[in-house]
């Protein structure tokens, strides 16, 4: 194999590992600006890190390793502790030097099972030993590169993913933080980002003393409808086998329709894009690289249009945008976010597939899930309705978040306009149903930012660059809420284009006069 080939193949497996993981990756970015100086570190152990290895152990607790790191790269030293909480729980906890007495955990991404040194994970986990936080993180109960989706059928190991792992791993950590130091976090925050904002949501629901701030982005938190729009999707794609090239002409429509002002799609739900009146329609019998086969435009509405289970519609669809070709992680070239969710993968552990069909699993839909159940066969009339016990496991649904709120927790959630992977509507309905449960002072403690043109937490045509953390961090300590959050676009590492983000329901509004790429010509205001 050349080395040109070489390459591709590793751009190719970085591009799913980025999916898979679905990290936001610039969490400390504006650390510096922040209100609170979380930087500053004065707490040191108490104890020797090697003798956490005996001295932390505690039932159906193994301490596998307890090992010091030393300072390199920035990432000040630090002592390294890996364990194990029955049955397979793999957890690792990483103890400054020096420490800021903040404790800091961060999710998953995909099926999770990902491993602490895969390349993703070390760079979220320096990153936040930088800022001297004491840093946590879980396998979420099972081993992706032995089981990435056949864990699901493992009662206990579902249970483990669905929210034991995080919970016990919590517990863990800060007992052993508290061993090293002699004394307990004042502060506790989790990030996370798809399968991680599920994880945090379910945090907030059930374990409402875990955390004093969490950070949810895209979260995936009606895991099981998400799991019938991966069959519902099926259908579609098996329909409108669609390739980039093809998408491009959507695309270009899409956006000569709806984001001609400066190139992004502020709010999907306000672009009335139809595929069938606005691509050219292929000839009857005759395909073409410019036009669209009935089958492509049927697809199309059934992606845009969404579940229907009985003639009616039952679960959201994905909105128009992430069609165009953007930056998504980075050092890469441009590509357009339906690629891998939308379009089939030939690299990764699903070649051929995309992961919207990949990720759609009978034991996510169903809690007895008929055998050779698939895309191609599920009943979309009496499927939905034959899944209570898998909802209330690994759901984050609940719309009651009193009891978080009540203790002081804050919660900062954030989705992207323009995901390719998660519906940006499934954020929105949960924000207006806890409001609902809450009361009209939701935003004293839960404020939800909207990112238009951002795909799947990072990435797309939009401000994908924010700060989570800083604001987090100044709202738990301060009490002020943020009343927007600066955002940029960066592009081959320079800053191309600052936008304010704005609380749900509002927006940001230009002024009328001066760049649309310069946020000081933006003001927050509501929805037009």
């Amino acid at each position: 194999m050349n080395r040109f080939a070489v390459a591709v193949l590793g751009v190719a497996f970085l591009s799913w590992s980025a999916a898979a993981e679905a990290q936001f990756s610039y969490s400390f970015s504006d650390a510096a600006h922040a209100k609170v100086d979380y930087t500053t570190a004065s707490v040191v152990p108490k104890g020797a890190c090697a003798a956490l290895q005996t001295g932390a152990g505690a039932p159906d607790v193994t301490i596998t390793s307890a090992a010091t790191i030393a300072a390199a790269n920035g990432v000040p030293e630090h002592c390294r502790v890996n364990g194990i909480i029955a049955p397979e729980i793999g957890f690792e906890v990483d103890l400054p030097a020096t420490w800021n007495a903040r404790f800091y955990m961060f999710g998953n991404g995909g099926l999770a099972g990902e491993r602490p040194d895969e390349p993703p994970r070390v760079a979220v986990r320096d990153d936040a030993l930088r800022h001297h936080f004491v840093v946590a993180q879980t396998n979420a109960g099972h081993d992706d590169q032995r089981e990435l989706t056949s864990f699901v059928t493992d009662p206990q190991k579902l249970v483990d993913y669905a929210y034991r792992a995080v919970h016990l791993t919590v517990l863990e950590a800060k007992r052993i933080a508290a061993i090293y130091y002699d004394r307990q976090p004042v502060h506790a925050y989790w990030d996370g980002c798809s399968t991680g904002g599920r994880q945090g949501l379910i945090e907030a629901q059930r374990f409402p003393g875990d955390f004093d701030g969490i950070v949810v982005v895209a979260p995936v938190l009606n895991l099981v409808d998400t799991q019938i729009l991966g069959m519902w999707l099926g259908r579609a794609l098996d329909e409108g086998k669609f390739t980039l090239a093809k998408i491009k002409i959507v695309a270009d429509a899409l956006y000569k329709r709806c984001g001609a002002h400066d190139g992004v799609i502020d709010d999907p739900r306000k672009c009335d894009f139809d595929p069938a009146r606005d691509v050219r329609q292929c000839i009857a019998g005759n395909g073409g690289a410019d036009c669209l086969t009935p089958n492509e435009t049927d697809a199309l509405h059934k992606i845009y249009g969404g579940v229907v289970s009985n003639g009616k519609p039952y679960f959201f669809g994905y909105v128009k945008g992430p069609e165009a070709a953007a930056g998504g992680v980075p050092n890469q070239p441009p590509v357009s976010g339906w690629n891998m969710w939308m379009i089939p993968m030939n690299y990764g552990p699903f070649p051929g597939k995309p992961l919207q069909i990949a990720f759609a699993l009978p034991q996510l839909v169903a809690d007895h899930p008929a055998p050779g159940l698939s895309y191609r066969n599920y009943d979309f009339n009496r499927g939905p309705s034959q899944g209570a016990k898998i909802r209330a496991l690994v759901n984050a649904t609940d719309p009651d978040l009193v009891a978080f709120r009540n203790r002081g927790g804050k919660l900062l959630q954030f989705h992207g306009w323009a995901d390719p992977a998660l519906s940006p509507l499934m954020s929105i309905d949960y924000y207006q149903k806890a409001k609902a449960a809450s009361g009209a002072d939701i935003g004293d403690f839960y404020r939800l930012f909207m990112v238009p043109g951002m795909f799947h937490c990072r990435g797309g045509l939009g401000t994908d660059h924010f700060d989570t953390i800083s604001n987090l961090v100044d709202w738990v300590e301060t009490g002020k809420p943020p009343e927007s959050i600066a955002a940029r676009r960066v592009v081959a590492g320079k800053v191309t284009r600052t936008r304010p983000l704005c609380p749900y329901p509002q927006a940001a509004r230009y002024k009328g006069a001066g760049s649309t790429d310069d946020a000081a010509n933006f003001t927050c205001g509501a929805e037009m």
